[in-house]
């Protein structure tokens, strides 16, 4: 699970409806991301939707991403 992602949403007041809305995708497939079974080796479409919802960098996404792996 990222649990970064989930706490940079709740951050937000968003749901995963909403981040699914925002990123062009289903909420099924949103929550798929943010439990860990989608998206594995994440894309950067999606890292930079994610970077520009959260207002930060793509860099800090990435950084994310390697933490979570490790």
């Amino acid at each position: 699970m990222r649990e970064w992602l989930r706490k940079l949403r709740n951050e937000k007041g968003l749901t995963m409806k909403d981040m699914g809305e925002k990123l062009g995708i289903s909420e099924s497939y949103y929550c798929a991301i943010e439990n860990g079974d989608r998206q594995k080796k994440m894309d950067m479409m999606i890292a930079s939707g994610l970077a520009t919802i959260f207002e930060i960098s793509v860099l800090s996404i990435v950084t994310y991403e390697e933490q979570w792996k490790n």
